[in-house]
């Protein structure tokens, strides 16, 4: 498979440097007035004349604190920020939300200060005027970087705030652009204004080549999304601005307004078992958005597409077109993975249904070929899968025995369960009951286990499992159903008949033989946390994500 490159925006100058030499920079290009100005504080508290011009600043202590502490503080955090390691940790998310204030201070105390304190000999009109031009404007950055944040554009709110950031550490520059001017001219009001001029100059110009390089993966439409680079758990997935996919020929782009976690999306994300390697990468993820389920509002459609037209509600598998899946903002799907939504269920509903539904419709139909009469066990009743397994396996007219968790069983029965076991408290290997059909969802027990209670001619059907019980399967599965003319048969998702297994899906909701049950739902930008929420496990249904 080939990998697909992601253009991520927030990380695009990380790749050619290591993470510590962008803020060790910036750090470094702040150490002079950061320095001076840890001086003026020692010499505040202490009354002792540590610069020439103390004076001037200890009769104006109150401005001088803020402007130092604000400065200094938006120097080095802003700094951290730049940190491409760091934004994979909520340390960049609690660290911006005083990044900001922080600036605002140092922008504000130090106009505060160019007005309340007497001027020197170097301080012309000119040099006035630039001072309280660059706080005003470096305070307007701030604040359109904090609403760019609001509304969620997160490219917008970096380049405002790399602006900022420019203004704020600009007095670095200053000094350094003093020293050359300083030894070739004299000494006087227009030099000091002439070095600080271009310290904001030269740092405005650097600041809008960095947000021109950024700009290639911006030019195209960008969107917001969950990312995911590396294996590992929750905390390896970040938000970030990447570019929007564009449908090709027999595609659809949706612009999601749900979508909902399945084991699939943990099993890639851990690369668990490790076979998933084989056909994800196997160093690293060739699918870098998660999320096959989608529900959403058609916002363009490629060439030969003839079933939908731009803004009609539909839902259905995002089968990671391009290896982008429906964990963001938008996402391309093929026409025949995508069905109108009926306007009676709503968008977060319907982000639950399609893989879960399609596959314990498969499970039924197709590999346990459930009849009217038949006796069905459905081991794991209550999460996801389970709870389309319970009710659809009763739409086809089988007697359900269904075992869950203590927390799950009014909610089975409620599906319409005929019998509900508790498996902390009843085991059904103990019972001398027999079906035809077992289905073991995300199974843990040994293949015998099933086997054992099972009819002549009747089927185990595995839908995911334990490590130890695929291997089982793989190797001794077939073996182990031999006797007594009983089978197995691990699920893998038969493509050809998603179409119409999505429509039969909606059929049986607007029918009201099928009721979507949602455990939690968690707004996009909070993944992390829902990926943790649902790998505590016993989540009763769904859980969604809601993209806003």
């Amino acid at each position: 498979m080939a990998t697909h490159r992601l253009a991520i925006t927030p990380t695009r100058d990380s790749i050619a440097r290591p993470d510590w030499l962008i803020p060790a920079a910036l750090i470094a290009l702040s150490a002079i007035p950061t320095l001076a100005g840890m001086l003026r504080l020692f010499g505040l508290a202490g009354g002792t004349p540590t610069l020439a011009d103390h004076a001037r600043f200890a009769a104006q202590p109150l401005p001088v604190v803020l402007h130092i502490v604000g400065a200094t503080g938006f120097a080095v955090l802003g700094a951290l920020q730049f940190s491409p390691a760091l934004r994979r940790r909520p340390w960049h998310r609690a660290s911006g939300w005083a990044l900001a204030p922080l600036g605002i201070l140092g922008a504000l105390s130090g106009m505060w200060l160019t007005q309340s304190l007497a001027p020197t000999e170097h301080d012309s009109p000119a040099l006035t005027a630039m001072r309280l031009a660059a706080g005003g404007a470096m305070s307007v950055f701030l604040l359109l970087g904090l609403l760019a944040s609001r509304r969620r554009d997160f490219a917008a709110h970096g380049r405002w705030m790399t602006r900022a950031y420019a203004l704020g550490v600009a007095a670095g520059t200053q000094a350094f652009t003093l020293i050359p001017l300083g030894a070739l001219l004299s000494w006087d009001a227009g030099l000091d204004a002439l070095a600080m001029g271009s310290g904001w100059a030269i740092n405005i110009v650097v600041a809008e080549w960095v947000i021109r390089r950024r700009a290639p993966a911006e030019r195209h439409e960008s969107m917001t999304a969950v990312v995911h680079e590396r294996y590992g758990g929750p905390e390896l997935l970040r938000i970030a601005r990447v570019r929007r996919p564009e449908p090709t020929a027999g595609q659809v782009l949706i612009r999601v307004h749900a979508s909902s976690l399945n084991a699939m999306d943990h099993r890639l994300m851990r690369a668990n078992p490790f076979l998933v390697r084989l056909q994800n990468g196997f160093l690293r993820p060739t699918r870098p958005i998660l999320g096959a389920d989608v529900a959403g509002v058609v916002a363009a459609i490629g060439p030969g597409v003839t079933r939908f037209a731009v803004g009609d509600e539909v839902f259905g598998e995002a089968f990671f077109a391009e290896g982008l899946g429906a964990f963001a903002e938008y996402v391309c799907v093929r026409e025949q993975a995508i069905v109108a939504k009926p306007a009676s269920i709503e968008f977060i509903e319907a982000a639950a249904l399609p893989l879960a539904s399609v596959t314990a419709l498969q499970a039924i139909r197709e590999r346990a070929k459930v009849q009217p009469g038949h006796a069905v066990l459905i081991h794991g009743a209550g999460g996801g899968v389970g709870t389309f397994l319970v009710q659809i396996a009763k739409a086809y007219g089988a007697h359900v025995t269904a075992v869950c968790g203590p927390g799950s069983v009014e909610l089975v029965r409620s599906l319409g369960a005929d019998r509900v076991l508790d498996y902390t408290r009843d085991d059904f290997t103990a019972e001398d009951r027999r079906y035809d059909a077992i289905f073991g969802v995300n199974g843990f027990r040994p293949l015998t286990d099933y086997r054992d209670h099972l009819r002549p001619g009747g089927t185990y059907v595995m839908i995911g499992g334990t490590n130890r019980q695929i291997f089982e399967a793989m190797l001794l599965g077939k073996a182990r159903f031999a006797a007594g003319d009983r089978k197995i048969e691990v699920l893998t998702i038969d493509d050809t008949l998603r179409a119409s297994d999505l429509e039969e899906v909606r059929a049986l909701w607007i029918q009201g033989r099928l009721r979507v049950v949602i455990d939690r739902v968690f707004p996009l930008e909070h993944a992390v946390e829902a990926f943790r929420y649902a790998e505590r496990g016993h989540v009763r249904g769904k859980v969604v994500l809601r993209v806003e």
